[in-house]
């Protein structure tokens, strides 16, 4: 099957996707929707081989040349062509991009000593999209910098697949579909914030194969486990603070793509919420590992994600809605999102799996990591995990000084035989 490059661009603008409309109402100088995906090399970043391989990744991926616009009834996106810039990574992760006709993408290459970062804001795509462009990035820098002809990442080489432009909520979505139930309002962490500029991260190195075994032996994923290890330290935080809500619900994100075989870099992922309700008791860690594994398994059935994925869009579909002008829309949108948005989680955790790069490459890598966007001053923290090679990093990206979710997570994982090395915070 051919790869998609400019040729497959027939429109000068592009719509935002369903879970993109949200991102413009609700961003700003720091709810930025703004994540970030990094790699440890094991030697300097070659400056001038970067920034030749961001430029031919740039060619391969015209859907990510755009810059976001303003119309009338909804923001847009643009294309404009242009290749991203490479930048010194010296400010703060997860920084928000312009939001003015500048010819500024809304993506971003960064470079600091032996690490390449993207980031990208939620608008274009998601942590499968983002990482499809990083592996076909650094295929492109380990021919540039060392003329490795071998890539290690053959599935994403040559670049995107027809369709990788293609809106998968608004192909899936279907009329007649009953709305999921209202979950009422979770507990949120009762930690202070940090003063401006709030947003920090810490990351975590685990061994990545005694992470494994630990989830074979409790029958279980890597993700479900770390969700409820954090389900578990949350909840202890809870009975010692002893107000709020009964309810602690962690956000846990899946990627739709392989389940439907969709080659799209659109954004294409739902969320699974377990809960925990305090009101039945202390649970134990099995316990709360078996709540996780059913809501998992309900939460990723094909009825429900067709459920959610249809109660989403129509809202958009609504003609009322879409009539609206965006100067009226744009606020009101803000408003429902900080009113409902947070109020139905704690805090998110969410794995990228394992990336297994091959040939010589792969010695030339050391470790990935992956920054999620800074957290709404409801949720105040949360969590993000990516492994390559022996060790997996997890990141906790915060907006408060208080480090107790932080400690008591490390606290379970190292009562369990996993050992948990600091890497870093900033």
């Amino acid at each position: 099957m051919g790869r998609e490059g400019k040729s497959h661009i027939t429109a000068e603008w592009m719509k935002l996707d369903n879970a993109a409309k949200i991102y413009p109402a609700i961003t700003g100088s720091e709810l930025t929707g703004v994540f970030r995906i990094s790699v440890w090399l094991t030697s300097p970043v070659n400056l001038p081989a970067l920034k030749k391989a961001s430029e031919d990744a740039s060619s391969l991926f015209p859907l990510f040349s755009v810059e976001l616009c303003k119309g009338f009834f909804w923001y847009y996106l643009e294309y404009n062509g242009m290749a991203p810039r490479v930048m010194a990574d010296t400010g703060p992760r997860c920084q928000p991009f312009p939001r003015t006709m500048n010819g500024e993408l809304v993506y971003r290459v960064l470079a600091r000593e032996n690490i390449i970062s993207v980031e990208f804001f939620h608008i274009l795509t998601d942590g499968g999209g983002a990482l499809f462009f990083l592996k076909t990035l650094l295929n492109l820098y380990f021919e540039e910098a060392f003329g490795i002809k071998e890539v290690p990442f053959p599935e994403v080489s040559g670049g995107p697949l027809p369709g990788s432009g293609d809106d998968m909520f608004a192909k899936i979505y279907g009329k007649g579909m009953p709305s999921p139930r209202v979950m009422p309002r979770a507990w949120h962490l009762p930690f202070p914030l940090r003063k401006a500029p709030r947003f920090r991260v810490t990351e975590l190195e685990v061994p990545a194969d005694r992470l494994a075994t630990l989830t074979r032996e409790a029958e279980c994923t890597i993700s479900e486990y770390l969700a409820s290890v954090h389900l578990f330290a949350l909840q202890e935080i809870r009975h010692e603070t002893g107000k709020g809500s009964p309810y602690i619900r962690v956000q846990i994100p899946f990627d739709l793509r392989r389940r439907y075989e969709a080659p799209t870099l659109r954004n294409f992922s739902l969320f699974a919420m377990p809960e925990i309700d305090i009101r039945m008791g202390h649970y134990t860690f099995e316990e709360i590992l078996r709540e996780v594994q059913i809501t998992m398994k309900i939460m990723t059935d094909e009825k429900r994600i067709r459920q959610v994925i249809s109660r989403n869009v129509s809202k958009e579909k609504n003609p009322l809605i879409r009539i609206i002008p965006l100067f009226i829309k744009s606020p009101v949108l803000r408003f429902a999102y900080n009113r409902f948005g947070p109020s139905q989680f704690t805090s998110t955790i969410t794995n990228m799996g394992r990336v297994t790069p091959a040939g010589p490459a792969a010695d030339l890598m050391q470790a990935m990591s992956v920054t999620p966007p800074p957290p709404h001053r409801d949720i105040k923290i949360t969590a993000g995990l990516i492994t390559l090679g022996p060790n997996a990093i997890i990141t906790f990206g915060t907006i408060t000084d208080n480090t107790e979710l932080q400690k008591r997570f490390i606290s379970k994982l190292t009562s369990a035989g996993v050992p948990v090395k600091l890497l870093s915070t900033e």
